[in-house]
């Protein structure tokens, strides 16, 4: 014959231990999401958009940047995208705006660090730990985040001067 109370404080604990699991699973990254992001991206496209929907010259890494994107099964990430017709390692922009922004003149952004999924709002914190640019370090990069099949897609709006950008990032997996 079996106790109820026994039985009841055993549902009990069952019931807390799964949900313990579950929410780690979750604070871990998502499940489904993070099973198929992990691995090697190549990016295939970058498009930078007004919120008027005008696309916009990307003065830093032009039209089609060659770039990688790489996250592991121990959450760390990785991003490197640079200028296509980038021939040296520094060069001077014509327009004077740009001739100030040293990402614009090198061509090039790179910064690695650990990455976190928040499911509940779709999105991919990347937390830099190291970056060509310094006053990145430390920071959390938010993204928007779809995998679908071999595609991964990233994007996130930022405050400009003209307004609010958005930029969308799309990368093919490598197989």
């Amino acid at each position: 014959m079996t106790n109820p109370s026994r039985t009841c404080a055993l549902g009990l604990v069952l019931l807390v231990v799964c949900s313990a699991l579950s929410t780690h699973a979750v604070a871990q990254g998502g499940g489904d999401t993070r099973a198929r992001m992990l691995g090697a991206w190549r990016l295939e496209s970058r498009t930078v958009r007004k919120a008027s929907g005008e696309i916009l010259r990307d003065a830093v890494l032009g039209a089609e940047p060659p770039g990688r994107l790489f996250y592991d099964g121990s959450g760390n990430m990785s991003l490197q995208m640079m200028r296509p017709d980038r021939a040296q390692a520094i060069s001077v922009p014509s327009n004077a705006q740009d001739a100030k922004n040293p990402r614009v003149i090198l061509g090039y952004d790179s910064y690695f660090g650990t990455f976190r999924l928040n499911p509940s709002a779709g999105t991919v914190i990347h937390h830099v730990e190291g970056s060509l640019f310094p006053e990145d370090l430390g920071k959390d990069f938010e993204r928007l985040i779809t995998v679908d099949g071999d595609r991964l897609t990233l994007g996130f709006t930022s405050k400009a001067p003209e307004g609010d950008i958005t930029r969308t990032l799309v990368f093919r997996k490598f197989r």
